[in-house]
């Protein structure tokens, strides 16, 4: 697991940790926006990817709307500049 701090001015005058995850298993990868617990994800929406040939991404939501987390359903969609290994 890899641990990513936000840049710049945090919103609404708080600092939250960001941690990205990487199971070479099954070739995924989590971008959560601080600890999320169990149940707290009641939403989801999947990001059809515009590539053909390149998996999706899924958006998890709290019950206030609230964007949890992102997964990577494949290391080419993997964020910039980060090494999905």
């Amino acid at each position: 697991m890899m641990a990513v701090m936000p840049a710049g001015k945090p919103a609404h005058g708080r600092r939250t940790a960001l941690s990205l995850e990487w199971d070479s298993e099954v070739r995924a990868g989590y971008l959560a926006f601080g600890a999320i617990g169990p149940g707290e994800a009641v939403s989801q929406r999947v990001v059809e990817n515009p590539v053909p040939g390149i998996d999706d991404i899924v958006l998890d939501f709290d019950a206030q709307g609230r964007l949890l987390g992102i997964e990577f359903l494949d290391e080419r969609v993997f964020p910039p500049n980060l090494t999905a290994a």
